[in-house]
């Protein structure tokens, strides 16, 4: 079973918020397209891979499991 991440739009956007920063900035630390974040804070995309979920925490300068919740999915 491979683990992905069940992002918590609504803490990730209370803390970029917060911290006052860009959606475009974000996006281009954490190593994303600012069009992918665009989805992870829509809903349009729900689900990260760990490195992407350890790139956005950092970012944002918190803890992970902070922004996400560990989903199981099968891989095939």
């Amino acid at each position: 079973m491979k683990t992905v991440y069940k992002l918590k739009t609504d803490e990730i956007i209370r803390l970029i918020k917060a911290q006052e920063l860009k959606n475009y900035w974000v996006a281009e630390v954490a190593g994303v397209h600012k069009t992918t974040l665009r989805r992870w804070l829509t809903g349009s995309i729900n689900t990260v891979r760990e490195v992407h979920l350890q790139s956005l925490a950092r970012v944002l300068t918190t803890e992970p499991m902070a922004i996400a919740d560990p989903v199981f999915k099968p891989l095939f």
